[in-house]
């Protein structure tokens, strides 16, 4: 296909589609003339991938070419990627660094969850801050505390992995982690307030039963 039918496919501009192909975004097609190129059904997949990283993941253009980098490189294990991909689309949250004491905390957390993370996984950090949160709140920050949305993020995780069949290409693993953390991610927070809003009226609303 001519670059006028891959942007007609992928709902790209030609001139979004030129500036991938000279960010080096998007492999260039075969020459079939000085000025023109034909484009295949992988081209159309690539853009497919970038545009999820870049309009629903909201990735800067650097960070994209590291997941795509990623995803090139076959000797790199599927583990790997996936890593980097889930790393790049979680990004920052926050510019307060961690304590120590709260990196403390969430490795402890995590041994006492048997969770086992990536060697120097950032989303130790992640975790770290919100530990950090939480106990200025004073609430509570162990194991036995926090299981219950533990299990219920277990479980989501469990149901966002089957989504990936483990012979699944490179970029469809990758396309598939940028959806699934931020559509879903934002899924599972509307469905969170819905839930509490149910909840709320189910024990405290005109038809919850007097406290006695």
């Amino acid at each position: 296909m001519r670059i006028s039918e891959l942007a007609r496919q992928s709902g790209l501009p030609v001139a979004t589609i030129k500036f991938y192909l000279r960010e080096g975004l998007l492999p260039p097609g075969d020459p079939i003339s000085r000025t023109q190129a034909e484009y295949s059904d992988a081209h159309l997949e690539r853009l497919r991938l970038i545009k999820a990283l870049r309009d629903i993941a909201d990735l800067p253009v650097a960070t994209v070419g590291t997941v795509l980098a990623a995803v090139d490189d076959e000797e790199m294990p599927l583990l790997d990627l996936l890593g980097v991909t889930q790393t790049a689309v979680a990004g920052s949250k926050g510019t307060a660094s961690a304590s120590q004491a709260g990196v403390e905390l969430a490795a402890q957390l995590l041994a006492d969850l048997e969770w086992t993370l990536m060697e120097d996984s950032p989303l130790v950090d992640s975790l770290a801050r919100v530990l950090d949160v939480l106990r200025g709140e004073g609430e509570p920050v162990d194991a036995e505390s926090l299981k219950p949305w533990a299990d219920a993020a277990r479980a989501v995780a469990e149901v966002e992995m089957d989504h990936i069949p483990v012979e699944a290409p490179r970029a469809e693993a990758a396309h598939i982690v940028a959806v699934g953390t931020v559509i879903y991610g934002e899924l599972l927070a509307q469905l969170r307030l819905a839930a509490q809003e149910a909840v709320s009226l189910d024990r405290f609303g005109p038809a919850a039963e007097p406290a006695e």
